[in-house]
C-alpha cells in the first residue's frame, strides 16, 4: 500500500524520509521526537502521533510501496519509533489502575470479570438498536485495520510463551486463521464484509478517514506483541478480545440485520459467535491463566494488556458515539487538493 497522508510535523518529516535511501534520520525529526513528552498531552488521540507509529509498524507487516524494506530495521528509525512508543505507553499505563488485591491465581477471574463483554455497553446498545446502515459502514472502515489484519500482532507471542500458554494461543490462533482452509481465515471474512457493504476490502485504502483513536486499537497490538517485555500485554490484549467476543459479535450481527444486510455480510460477525465462545475460557485460563503461573512476576502485564486496551476501547465510543450525537461523520475528512 502508499504511504498514508501526513498530519502533523513528525509524520511529514517521517514520510519524507521514508521517501529515500534509509540511513540516519534528519535532525528535524529527532528533536520532534524528543520534545514528544512536553508536547503530546495524549498520544492515544494524537493524530500525528498515532499515524506516525502506525507507519513504522507497518513496515514490520506489509510495508509499503516505494519505501524500502530496509528501512524496517535501520537503527536510527528504530529510535525514532523507540520515542513514538515511550510516549504512547506512558498515556496507556496513566490510565491503567491494578487492583490493590489482585494476585497470580486470581488473574484468569478477574479477565473473565473485567472483560466481558468489553465493548462499551452504549456503543454496544447503539449498533444493535440504532446504527444506520452508513455508521454500519463507518465502523467497519475504522476497524478495517484491525480486522483485515487479524490475529497478526497476537502471532508474535507464540514464540515468546511456552508450555499450556504457547498450546493454548496456537489453538485461539489456528481458528482465527481458519483452521488452515484458505478463505476461512477471519481476515478473509472481514474483506467479504467489506465487499459485501460495497466498501473496498484492500488493506489501508481508507486509512487517511480512519481516526487516531480508529489507529490506537491497532497500534496498541503492535507494541505489545513486537516487544518481547510486553508478552504478558499482548496476552491480556488477546484476552480482552475474546472475552465477550461471542455476546458482542452476536450483538453486531443482529444490528447488520435489522439494516438489511446479506448473511453473507454478517459472515464475520456469526463465526465469532461460536469461536470466541470457546476462545474466551481458553484465552482466560488456559493461555493467560497459565502463563501467569509459570512466569508470576508478569502478571501485572498480563492485567496491564486488557486494562489498558479496554481504555482505548472506551476512549474509541465515546470519540465515535459523541460524532453521531451531532450528527456528524466519525471518519476524518479527506484534504481537498
Amino acid at each position: 500500500m502508499r504511504l498514508p497522508a501526513p498530519r502533523g510535523p513528525i509524520s511529514t518529516a517521517l514520510f519524507a524520509c521514508l521517501s529515500g535511501e534509509p540511513g540516519p534520520v534528519p535532525s528535524q525529526l529527532t528533536e520532534l521526537v524528543d520534545a514528544l513528552p512536553e508536547t503530546t498531552a495524549d498520544a492515544r488521540s494524537d493524530e500525528d502521533v498515532q499515524i506516525s507509529l502506525w507507519t513504522c509498524y507497518g513496515l514490520t507487516y506489509d510495508g509499503f510501496e516505494g519505501v524500502d524494506e530496509r528501512w524496517e530495521w535501520q537503527p536510527s528509525l528504530l529510535t525514532v519509533r523507540g520515542a513514538l512508543e515511550a510516549v504512547f505507553e506512558r498515556d496507556v499505563l496513566a490510565e491503567v489502575r491494578l487492583p490493590e488485591d489482585l494476585t497470580p491465581e486470581g488473574v484468569p477471574a478477574f479477565l473473565m470479570d473485567i472483560c466481558g463483554p468489553s465493548t462499551p455497553a452504549g456503543l454496544l446498545k447503539f449498533m444493535h438498536q440504532n446504527a444506520t446502515l452508513e455508521q454500519f459502514k463507518e465502523m467497519v472502515i475504522i476497524r478495517s485495520i484491525d480486522g483485515l489484519h487479524e490475529a497478526d500482532a497476537h502471532t508474535w507471542a507464540i514464540p515468546r510463551v511456552t508450555g499450556r500458554a504457547k498450546s493454548a494461543l496456537i489453538e485461539i490462533q489456528a481458528d482465527e486463521y481458519g483452521g488452515g482452509m484458505p478463505g476461512r481465515s477471519h481476515s478473509d471474512l472481514y474483506a467479504i464484509l467489506m465487499s459485501e457493504l460495497d466498501l473496498d476490502p484492500e488493506y489501508g485504502a481508507y486509512i487517511d478517514q480512519i481516526p487516531a483513536v480508529g489507529l490506537c486499537l491497532h497500534t496498541i497490538r503492535s507494541m505489545f506483541g513486537l516487544h518481547h517485555r510486553w508478552r504478558g500485554g499482548i496476552l491480556g490484549n488477546l484476552a480482552a478480545t475474546e472475552i465477550g467476543s461471542s455476546f458482542i459479535n452476536r450483538r453486531f450481527s443482529e444490528g447488520l440485520a435489522r439494516v438489511g444486510a446479506s448473511k453473507k455480510a454478517r459472515w464475520f460477525y456469526d463465526e465469532h459467535v461460536l469461536a470466541d465462545a470457546v476462545h474466551e475460557q481458553l484465552a482466560a485460563h488456559d493461555m493467560c491463566g497459565s502463563f501467569v503461573a509459570d512466569y508470576p512476576a508478569e502478571w501485572d502485564r498480563v492485567v496491564i494488556g486488557a486494562l489498558g486496551t479496554l481504555n482505548i476501547r472506551g476512549l474509541f465510543a465515546t470519540t465515535v458515539t459523541g460524532a453521531w450525537a451531532a450528527e456528524v461523520t466519525s471518519l476524518r475528512e479527506l484534504a481537498t487538493v
